[in-house]
């Protein structure tokens, strides 16, 4: 009867010090998946180069728009960063895109994915996303499979177009989200035309 409560109490113990390992675990990696979706120093250099820091602000969220901060160069903002969710070709992908005030892309980050390696994987590769840099947000941005031939053109990754158009897809909920509630404008249709203007002329 003795050893039966020694052992149970030993299993306590045991499974007390578990627990409490098991929770420090789960907290450190949340903090680092936190961490890991933060922009540093370098990642504001290259998406929003004007940018010197950046504040959360009290935007609303809507539909894959997770988090909006606004680019500051010391008091002064000089444009929005969003955090879009999007879907891939095998899963989410998460990007942190950069608009400025002047109606531009000025870059974008992947923050994580789980596209093919050597295919879908290619939209982390800086040639790629260096094609989204200063594409005017005028008439969204469309995903082409050729060299583009408008300045709201953007060539896909070869080989890649579900996850090409999932990083298109996430930069238009962007720019549409910059129109509607920060610049206070109608949102882009598919057809890269002001929703509230009816047909385009051509």
């Amino acid at each position: 009867m003795k050893e039966n409560f020694k052992l149970g109490i030993i299993l306590a113990i045991i499974t007390s010090i578990a627990g409490v390992l098991l929770g420090l675990a789960n907290g450190v990696t949340k903090d680092a998946i936190a961490e890991n979706s933060k922009l540093n120093k370098e990642d504001l250099a290259l998406i929003m180069p004007l940018a010197t820091s950046v504040e959360e602000t009290d935007k609303k969220l809507e539909g894959n728009i997770l988090e909006v901060l606004e680019g500051k160069n010391g008091s002064e903002g000089v444009g929005y960063l969003f955090k879009v969710n999007t879907k891939g070709f095998h899963g989410p992908v998460d990007l942190m895109i950069a608009i400025s005030n002047e109606g531009k892309m000025t870059g974008l980050k992947v923050i994580s994915h789980s596209e093919t390696p050597g295919l879908g994987a290619k939209i982390d590769e800086d040639k790629f996303k260096e094609r989204f840099k200063n594409v005017p947000i005028d008439k969204g941005i469309s995903m082409v499979k050729t060299t583009p031939t408008s300045e709201n053109e953007v060539e896909g990754v070869t080989g890649a177009t579900i996850s090409s158009k999932a990083v298109g897809t996430a930069v238009n909920e962007a720019i549409n989200y910059y129109r509607v509630n920060i610049q206070g404008e109608a949102p882009i249709d598919e057809n890269g035309t002001d929703a509230n203007s009816g047909a385009s002329e051509s």
